[in-house]
């Protein structure tokens, strides 16, 4: 067994404010106009190695996400890793805030991963937005959307730009799963994967197999000897506890 992985992505709603004019400039939040709240306008997600991707949205006329986002939950909770670029200081927040507002309770959140924090940890590309990683990685980028889309949809409630929308959230998450996979061999992997199938913590953490040889040991900062091991079927090093035998 191998841990399920989900690939997500939210789209979200602007607010309006009374502004003095254009350009950069400090934005008090009693500008913004009354009752006017940030929101998720859909969400689109995929499994890992599945091929459609599936999605979300508040409904056009009723503007409301909380449907959506009772229903998205019971998803992210059936995940063992969910995956998503800037996901932990956006979506996840997104999704947390909304729960919030809609008093429901807490999700009960796996371990996620965040593919912002990964290539940024891993790599030195000129940019780590997901538009210029898929370009570079897999040759093609993000849909485009303008301001005036969001208006559309949020002040004239335009179903016609919602699936625009709806479209240019699922290219997100099936280019988010095409960088993760161009990147994957680079990251340390979230979940022990030979743990997480009842084996020891000398198996592959990566694909959970047993078969590992012995690459010498490691020293940590605080004075503790690890064994490395190598997995002789993928290939990836890693360290584990001392153990008297190799497999």
């Amino acid at each position: 067994m191998k841990p399920k992985i989900l690939f997500w992505d939210t789209e979200t709603r602007p607010v309006r404010a009374w502004v003095y004019g254009t350009g950069e400039q400090y934005i008090r939040h009693d500008q913004i106009i009354d009752g006017d709240k940030f929101d998720i306008i859909c969400i689109a997600w995929k499994w890992l190695g599945e091929k459609e991707v599936h999605y979300l949205d508040w409904d056009c006329n009723k503007q409301n996400s909380e449907p959506m986002i009772k229903a998205f939950t019971k998803i992210i909770e059936s995940a063992d890793i969910p995956i998503a670029h800037n996901g932990d200081k956006f979506d996840v927040r997104q999704l947390n805030s909304q729960r919030a507002i809609h008093n429901l309770d807490p999700i009960n959140w796996p371990t996620t991963a965040d593919t912002l924090k990964l290539f940024r940890k891993h790599f030195a590309f000129p940019s780590y937005s997901l538009d210029y990683l898929a370009k570079i990685l897999l040759g093609k980028g993000k849909s485009k959307m303008s301001e005036r889309d969001w208006i559309d949809i949020v002040q004239y409630k335009k179903k016609s730009v919602l699936n625009k929308m709806v479209r240019y959230c699922k290219r997100d998450v099936r280019l988010l799963e095409g960088v993760y996979k161009k990147g994957e061999k680079f990251f340390t992997p979230k979940i022990h994967v030979g743990v997480f199938n009842g084996k020891s913590k000398t198996s592959c953490a990566k694909c959970g197999n047993g078969s590992t040889i012995k690459m010498g040991t490691k020293v940590t900062g605080p004075g503790v000897v690890k064994q490395r091991y190598q997995c002789k079927p993928c290939g990836y090093i890693f360290t584990g506890p001392i153990r008297n035998t190799t497999t």
